[in-house]
């Protein structure tokens, strides 16, 4: 073994990463697009990738089912999960309501610190918007989301709310990419922003249930609908 230099064995540990770690990892992987809805997951490949054991992996991939991020197929195996249009629609149902709810009680918990994060995101969200940068959009809207959520003060909405986040971002960008919908969405996080900055706690609920109502009719008229 060279001095300073990292033994090879030592690198391929199988015990270099947690259960819980090699879930993060495969996790970001779909969410982020680097394993695509369909894309075949493999317990010797992904040990391969990550330096572990199948052990792990096969943990991994029993959380993200349940998690349905990934689903189980006789004489296919394990792919990342492809939605459905009607369980698409089924799941901005759900989220319509979860997100009146979190504006709400983030209305109601509200305080100076998080309002400027809200206004500072909302400011990052409207530039990114008037470029046309997809990505940053996203991004930047998901940290406005967070940031309600953070001050609802509640774990329990806070899960529910994020495991249907990841669900619903199997759809990749395709909301997004709309036409209209960035625009759209900067003046409808503007009225909401005002309205929690009021104290106004049903008009934040309306707006933020309105702001997903939205999502959901643009997606059922997009031609492209059809193809999800």
């Amino acid at each position: 073994m060279i001095p300073g230099k990292p033994n090879a064995s030592s690198k391929r540990d199988p015990q270099a990463l947690s259960v819980e770690q090699v879930c993060d990892r495969i996790r970001s992987a779909i969410l982020q697009g680097e394993l695509r809805p369909g894309a075949k997951l493999t317990e010797q490949d992904l040990a391969a990738e990550y330096a572990v054991s199948r052990t792990p992996v096969r943990e991994a991939i029993r959380q993200l089912e349940v998690e349905r991020l990934v689903s189980r197929t006789p004489f296919v195996g394990v792919t990342v999960r492809q939605l459905a249009p009607e369980e698409v629609v089924e799941l901005l149902d759900i989220r319509e309501v979860l997100e009146g709810l979190v504006a709400r009680l983030a209305t109601r918990h509200m305080d100076a610190m998080h309002l400027q994060r809200l206004k500072k995101s909302l400011q990052q969200l409207t530039a990114s918007a008037r470029k046309g940068e997809v990505a940053a959009y996203l991004d930047h809207a998901l940290e406005f989301r967070r940031v309600l959520v953070e001050c609802c003060r509640s774990e329990t909405l806070s899960e529910y709310v994020i495991a249907l986040e990841n669900r619903l971002r199997l759809v990749g960008n395709r909301t997004a990419m709309l036409p209209g919908r960035m625009q759209a969405a900067v003046q409808e996080h503007d009225k909401l922003l005002k309205a929690i900055a009021a104290g106004d706690e049903a008009r934040a609920e309306a707006l933020n249930r309105e702001r997903i109502q939205h999502i959901r009719d643009a997606l059922v008229r997009s031609m492209s609908f059809s193809v999800l």
